[in-house]
């Protein structure tokens, strides 16, 4: 069956839609308090929307043959999310989900229980889901739909630029973040040093460096106790959102301080 790109682009914001739900149940069960797990600022997941629309062009026509249909759906949504993963990991130096820990796993990206998961949830999309959903698209007064589509596609894409904006914020806060607070670390002989040689080459100099060391600590600790609250802000667009709806996310340059900081999240959103 052909669908035009009005019908494309309904369909990828209603499954991204109703992956967004399931992500939100699946994780509001497993851990009992409800928590925003989309990629994104708003109500939608984009790998789902991107998944179905592939799984609905390229399996449609196996409808009736429900095993190509089941291992059709299988290999093309674990392609899609070996694929996400590894850009995400290669664009942004972070991974967002491991299932290293699964038995027969690939690289952590895709493991062989979830991939046997998205090929029943491809099956069931494709022969009870979507043919509600396409009556429901057609149903639509085309003028109204086309509205509601640009609308919803322009807030999508405002989205997408404002997610990136904080992803690509946050690594720059943890590089910064890390120099200060290693700097800190090392205490006043290696901030001294900075100061300048000059200031420890004459003994006069020396007295003003050692005075201007606790102005110069002062100051470390001011820029890192603004990072940290910047970080940790859990408004909608901060980076703190994307740490509460994905506790496994890795940060390969900044690990360990990644780490510190999703748990003095944890611990202020359990006090």
């Amino acid at each position: 069956m052909e669908h035009s790109l009005y019908a494309i682009l309904w369909y990828f914001l209603i499954y991204a839609f109703l992956g967004w739900c399931l992500e939100v149940v699946f994780c509001t069960l497993r851990t009992g308090k409800w928590v925003n797990r989309g990629f994104l600022n708003g109500p939608v997941c984009p790998i789902y929307g991107f998944g179905m629309v592939i799984v609905l062009m390229a399996l449609e026509p196996l409808a009736d043959r429900p095993l190509a249909l089941f291992v059709g759906s299988a290999l093309l949504t674990s392609a899609l999310e070996l694929v996400t993963g590894w850009a995400l990991k290669t664009l942004f130096h972070t991974t967002w989900w491991d299932y290293s820990k699964q038995k027969f796993n690939l690289g952590g990206y895709i493991c062989l229980k979830f991939s046997l998961a998205w090929g029943l949830v491809g099956m069931f999309a494709v022969k009870v889901l979507h043919p509600p959903v396409n009556r429901f698209v057609e149903w639509m007064p085309r003028p109204v739909g086309l509205a509601l589509l640009v609308l919803w596609m322009a807030v999508f894409v405002a989205d997408v630029a404002v997610t990136l904006r904080t992803l690509i914020g946050l690594g720059r806060d943890l590089g910064e973040l890390e120099k200060v607070v290693a700097t800190l670390r090392k205490g006043s002989d290696t901030i001294s040093r900075n100061l300048g040689d000059a200031a420890l080459a004459a003994d006069e100099r020396l007295e003003e460096g050692r005075q201007a060391l606790p102005q110069k600590l002062a100051e470390l600790e001011a820029r890192r106790d603004f990072l940290q609250a910047r970080i940790l802000d859990t408004r909608l667009f901060g980076a703190a959102r994307l740490m509460k709806a994905f506790p496994a996310m890795k940060d390969l340059r900044h690990s360990e301080l990644l780490a510190e900081l999703k748990e003095t999240l944890h611990e202020r959103l359990h006090r």
